[in-house]
């Protein structure tokens, strides 16, 4: 590099002056004494090192300048990669953010219609189902009084029908009984009749016997008697008759009763099938009802899904979200990272820059500190000036010496300062002290040039 040439060629230009400082002392030995020789050697080493050592740190400073350089230009890459990876990051998500906000959007809409779909169908039905109830409920309690009455009217039936059936078997009993009676009477009626016959047979024959037998006193007591046999057996005859009658119009009593209790049979069993129907078709309705609730039911749990996928979805925009402000945070830092990168680019550039100014002003200042020390030593006293003027062009060449040595100690103090508060991490070299030293040296030459 031109910095690292400049470098040597100053490494150099010291060596030769050296040569030439010496062989200009091997010239004047006898006008400079040994502590001035030894001064300007320890003074040419001293401004040798530091002009190596501000080499050296030149070539650090270079080689970290052309690290930072590399990390600047990899961070400039890095950075240019993060951002074009957030933003197309950025893009991908905004894109997957607008694509699932479209389908929230429309899920909301669409859940928003089916729910105010299934709550007016909800309500309908509800109405519905509430008139159905309270018709049903209307009309379960008529059926249940009519139920309570067509169950009492059955028992009442199942009564009636066991007393009709007692009642017919006793009317068939007492038919059988009356039947048998009317035989045993009839036929006991013609065994009187023939026993009466018999004995009236009998009697006659008596009689007829006991009148033959018997004169005409004795007839009016037998007329007597028979008539009132006849009269007896009359009267058992319209008992008889009686009876039979009695028992004929029981007979139709019953047979009456009989046909009264069929007809209200009859009458009952159509309103019993009736009810019966009625009783199935809202069997029939209460299942429709049941099916009708089970379906609202399965509806309903499927709005109820829907919220929950509603809910699911509101939850991932949300995480969605978040991950986009984190990256959008994180873009941040890097940039902020990035930023604080280049600002100590740009410090360690102006600290190279600084460097190698202070660099080229040391060197312009150990040239000039040469050319004053080869002005001394080639400097040879004229025959006519006096001793007097030789000390004090002596001593003008050694204060000009040691205005360049102050300049140089001011600059490298300062600079040493600034190179101590930028990086206090790195140790400084007390260079002030040896300056100190060549100063106090000069001083104490200028003085005894002085004195002489």
């Amino acid at each position: 590099m031109p910095s690292t040439k400049n470098g040597k060629k100053s490494l150099d230009k010291p060596t030769n002056k050296d040569s030439m400082v010496f062989d200009e002392k091997n010239l004047t030995n006898e006008e400079l004494t040994e502590g001035s020789r030894e001064f300007y050697r320890v003074q040419i080493r001293d401004l040798e090192e530091r002009l190596e050592k501000y080499q050296h740190k030149c070539d650090e400073l270079e080689v970290r300048a052309r690290d930072f350089s590399s990390r600047y230009e990899a961070l400039e890459k890095e950075k240019k990669d993060i951002v074009l990876f957030l933003k197309r990051s950025l893009n991908q998500r905004e894109d997957e953010n607008a694509e699932i906000s479209g389908q929230l959007k429309r899920l909301e809409e669409r859940t928003e219609k089916e729910r105010e779909s299934l709550e007016m169908q909800l309500s309908q039905l509800r109405q519905e189902f509430q008139e159905n109830k309270d018709n049903l409920t209307a009309e379960n309690m008529v059926l249940a009084g009519k139920l309570a009455a067509l169950e009492e009217f059955r028992m009442h039936k199942e009564s009636l029908e066991a007393r009709l059936e007692e009642l017919e078997s006793q009317l068939e009993k007492e038919r059988q009984e009356h039947q048998d009676t009317v035989v045993d009477m009839e036929r006991k009626a013609l065994m009187d009749k023939d026993r009466l016959k018999k004995e009236m047979e009998q009697h006659v024959a008596t009689v007829a016997a006991e009148l033959r037998n018997v004169s005409d006193r004795n007839m009016p007591e037998t007329t007597k008697r028979a008539i009132r046999e006849n009269v007896v057996v009359t009267g058992e005859l319209q008992q008889l008759s009686t009876s039979l009658k009695e028992l004929l119009k029981e007979n139709e009593a019953l047979r009456t009763r009989e046909k009264q209790l069929r007809q209200e049979k009859d009458l009952l069993e159509p309103m019993l099938n009736e009810m019966t129907r009625k009783n199935l078709g809202n069997q029939k309705v209460m299942h429709l009802l049941t099916e009708k609730c089970k379906q609202m039911q399965a509806e309903l749990k499927e709005c109820s899904q829907s919220r929950e996928e509603y809910r699911r979805l509101s939850e991932a925009h949300s995480a969605l979200q978040t991950e986009h402000e984190s990256l959008r945070l994180k873009q941040a830092s890097t940039l902020e990272e990035l930023g604080r990168k280049q600002a100590e680019a740009e410090k360690l550039r102006k600290e190279l820059e600084g460097e190698r100014t202070l660099r080229g002003q040391l060197e312009t200042l150990v040239e000039e500190a040469a050319m004053v020390l080869k002005e001394v030593l080639k400097e040879e006293p004229k025959e006519e000036d006096s001793e007097i003027q030789s000390v004090v062009r002596r001593s003008q060449l050694t204060q000009r010496l040691l205005a360049v040595l102050n300049a140089a100690l001011g600059k490298d103090s300062a600079h040493s300062d600034s190179v101590h508060e930028a990086h206090h991490h790195h140790k400084t070299e007390p260079t002030a002290e040896k300056y100190n030293i060549l100063y106090s040296g000069l001083s104490a030459l200028g003085s005894h040039h002085t004195q002489c």
